[in-house]
């Protein structure tokens, strides 16, 4: 009915021009043109002005059109002015119907949208310790020794580099008035992989530097390395292969209610109260070929596994102007974080397979999980373009936290009793499950259907 009433009102307003046009009338200077025309003096209008029709013939509910729940102050469309024959406005009131960030030209929020986003985001370096160590020809491949380099793990950890990944986004308000609204989000990242493989004969010419596998011996007490290809001119010569590889996966999904703090013509504010979902996953696996006097094969996989259920608060805001629009979201999803850890290790010497690779050990094999509270708070800004009434092309950033989750390079104990295959006995490595921080960041790039 609203809508209607102002569409019969631009109708007389447009019937009124089309009678003062047909009848020569002088336009007015621009102080006088800045009035509406119920503020307009008699003097503007033509001697013989007659409007088509009476205000009196339209049926306008202006009771209604000054509700408060659909109607605010300070837009252009706003019918201006006092009248005389119908309503109540004073001379240079201003209504118009709430607007939201949604589009330019609209004066409230669509009733239901959709968001599509490209993430370009960055994630925290996941700390662990070195797991490939290389060296010039005869030089034992052992961390801290002259001329080693650490070629995977170590140092400032596995850095995942700039990662691609996706968010769509929807929701509806219930009810013309839209106090209350429903809607949903899904995201992820695109399984960022980072790896390091290398094939040598240890001669220590281009290309061919001695590989080791790092660790801390316990029964010698020293820094050693399980040797992949070394040469020294003494002992047989040992070429090899090794290969390592790191995985990260993260996906998510969420459910809120929105709930009205605030509004005008050109800002909204919305309490988001519901419900978080994420899994957060990560992996280091290190394999090993080499031949020598052995014909050795090595295997040892680390697998971490975060699943998170809670509830989240959150305030979405937003502005616009004409075409433009800016958002902020500041949300906190806090509740159950489970823990889980997969360690699992084989080698093959000479064709007899043992149940422990290098770093893994009959002390650490196995599974492992516990339960502890978490949270992860999200900050979001973003700035949209309205192309069209109903489409808006936008950029914005988003940074998420996590308070404690178990990663794969914090499960790896590189101190090892190597007298456990022999005897069946030692402690070390131990089976850790620890927690640490973690953050992502980056850039959205997306488009919004409304």
């Amino acid at each position: 009915m609203k809508i209607s009433n102002f569409v019969l009102s631009l109708a007389f307003a447009g019937l009124c021009l089309n009678q003062a046009s047909a009848q020569g009338v002088s336009y007015p200077n621009n102080a006088t043109a800045s009035r509406s025309i119920g503020d307009s003096p008699v003097t503007v209008r033509p001697a013989q002005f007659n409007a088509a029709r009476s205000l009196s013939d339209y049926s306008v509910d202006f009771a209604a059109a000054q509700d408060d729940s659909t109607l605010s102050q300070g837009s252009e469309y706003a019918y201006q002015g006092s009248t005389d024959s119908v309503g109540s406005y004073s001379s240079g009131s201003n209504y118009v119907a709430s607007s939201y960030a949604s589009g330019y030209g609209m004066n409230r929020s669509p009733q239901v949208w959709f968001d599509s986003e490209a993430l370009l985001w960055f994630t925290k370096s996941v700390a662990s310790p070195a797991l490939v160590n290389t060296s010039g020809y005869s030089v034992l491949p052992v961390t801290g020794a002259a001329g080693v380099q650490s070629m995977f793990g170590g140092g400032d950890g596995i850095d995942y580099g700039l990662t691609p990944g996706f968010r769509f986004s929807g929701g509806m308000y219930l009810g013309e008035e839209q106090k209350v609204g429903i809607g949903g989000r899904t995201y992820g990242l695109l399984n960022p992989t980072e790896s390091y493989s290398l094939t040598s004969n240890g001669s220590g010419t281009a290309g061919n530097p001695s590989i080791g596998i790092p660790f801390y011996n316990l029964d010698a007490n020293q820094e050693d390395a399980f040797l992949v290809a070394y040469r020294n001119g003494i002992d047989p010569d040992i070429s090899g292969t090794v290969a390592t590889r790191s995985d990260l996966e993260m996906y998510g999904s969420d459910g809120s209610l929105y709930l009205l703090l605030a509004r005008s013509d050109s800002m909204r504010m919305d309490l988001l109260a519901g419900y978080t979902y994420n899994l957060l996953k990560n992996s280091i696996s290190v394999e090993t070929t080499s031949s020598g006097v052995n014909q050795t094969t090595t295997n040892d996989l680390f697998a971490t596994k975060n699943t998170f259920n809670g509830g989240h608060l959150g305030v979405l805001s937003s502005v616009h102007r004409s075409r433009i629009s800016f958002s902020t979201l500041a949300k906190v999803a806090f509740g159950s974080m489970q823990q889980s850890s997969s360690i699992r290790g084989f080698s093959n010497v000479n064709g007899t397979t043992l149940s422990a690779g290098i770093l893994t050990q009959p002390s650490n094999i196995g599974e492992y999980s516990r339960d502890t509270f978490a949270f992860i708070p999200e900050v979001g800004l973003k700035l949209g373009f309205a192309a069209r009434e109903n489409v808006q092309f936008t950029v914005g950033y988003t940074m998420m936290m996590w308070s404690g989750v178990a990663l794969a390079g914090n499960s790896i104990d590189n101190a090892i009793d190597p007298t456990q295959l022999v005897f069946g006995t030692g402690t070390r490595p131990n089976p850790m499950l620890t927690s640490d921080t973690f953050w992502m960041q980056g850039v959205d790039l997306g488009m919004n259907f409304s």
